[in-house]
């Protein structure tokens, strides 16, 4: 099979799936490409408020996500406070001037 039995084999197996549109359909498609061809530029303020919108909202979800996480955080380490870890049981080592110091004991 050379180059152009190839094409031709190609074209042919090709011509069922081409899209054969009625005339109402071509003109709808071209008028929808020409007003997007005519369409003003966006200004600056809109151009801005495409990429300003996404990222403030994306910097809001992840500060309540941090104060969520915060709060929950917070919760479950006073959950899990009991006397005895608030006690003075547990002494603090303090070092002055070549001398320790245990303070609480």
């Amino acid at each position: 099979m050379n180059e152009e039995q190839f094409l031709d084999r190609l074209r042919e197996d090709a011509r069922r799936l081409r899209y054969e549109a009625d005339a109402f359909m071509t003109v709808r498609i071209a008028a929808r490409v020409r007003e997007r061809i005519a369409a003003q530029p966006p200004t600056v303020s809109l151009f801005l408020a495409r990429w300003l919108r996404p990222i403030a909202a994306s910097m809001t979800a992840v500060a309540l996500a941090a104060c969520f996480s915060i709060v929950w955080f917070e919760r479950t380490s006073m959950e899990s406070a009991t006397f005895d870890t608030l006690s003075a049981d547990s002494g603090i080592e303090l070092s002055y001037a070549g001398d320790s110091y245990r303070v609480g004991q």
